[in-house]
């Protein structure tokens, strides 16, 4: 089989490659460790651009933002017509256009991913599924609320959508806990208890390390975050005795 380039590479990847050429590609991988290795991180790549960006795209488009991903029509322009490629003998060559097109597609679809994940770090929807407003507060709902009602920060989950930093008991007498939503549109933030439920003294966008991981909870603090964890701490964070009879105790 020719050498494999990018092109082949990635239509063998997303399953565009012919029955014969794949079969050829599978029968390399098998002596050529090398190109393996090109195949997994091809995988990798397209199962976390995946991840990252089909939860983003399947938001539906506030509308006047959508104006800004449509192109501009100039008048008297006519619409390109479609054309129709000969067939070709050269299986590889098809994969190599068929490749390029779809570059040109997923790159459509990150610009318009990425419009849409940086309106989401700074625009906060009060009534959206995690918060509820409450005589002008903003209070934790549904899995947030959950989340800050039985977590324990001493007994993590990697996989958890939301994970829980630090716990402490504030000046007022109220217990506050940090946290971090990891499903998109990431956010981190400080909720403190009082009679009504979690109130948030403040959500923002959360931090991710230089990798593109977001980084445990305790160390995902934005310094807006820090600022009203130091303007509320009252002694030391809970420790996990402390924690769990706080939880024990209905964080009372």
């Amino acid at each position: 089989m020719n050498p494999i380039d990018d092109d082949i590479l990635q239509a063998y990847v997303d399953g565009e490659l012919d029955a014969a050429s794949a079969a050829e590609l599978d029968a390399a991988m098998a002596h050529d460790a090398a190109l393996a290795e090109r195949v997994k991180r091809a995988r990798d790549l397209r199962a976390q651009l995946r991840s990252m960006f089909d939860p983003v795209l399947e938001e539906p488009v506030p509308e006047h933002l959508s104006t800004l991903l449509r192109p501009a029509t100039s008048k008297g322009s006519n619409p390109a017509e479609p054309q129709t490629a000969s067939a070709s003998k050269d299986t590889l060559g098809n994969a190599r256009r068929h490749a390029a097109r779809r570059r040109r597609m997923l790159g459509a679809a990150l610009a318009a991913s990425i419009v849409l994940a940086a309106m989401s770090l700074w625009w906060w929807r009060p009534d959206d599924e995690l918060t509820r407003m409450q005589s002008g507060q903003a209070y934790a709902a549904g899995a947030l609320a959950h989340t800050l009602d039985q977590a324990l920060a001493s007994e993590p989950d990697a996989r958890a959508p939301i994970a829980i930093g630090l716990s402490f008991r504030g000046a007022d007498g109220h217990v506050c806990r940090t946290f971090v939503v990891r499903t998109p549109p990431s956010r981190a933030g400080l909720a403190c208890h009082d009679d009504s439920g979690w109130a948030l003294a403040v959500l923002g966008p959360a931090m991710s390390s230089e990798g593109g991981e977001w980084r445990q909870a305790a160390t995902s603090l934005t310094p807006e975050v820090q600022a009203a964890v130091d303007a509320r701490l009252n002694g030391s964070v809970f420790d996990a005795t402390q924690e769990r009879a706080a939880r024990d105790a209905g964080w009372r």
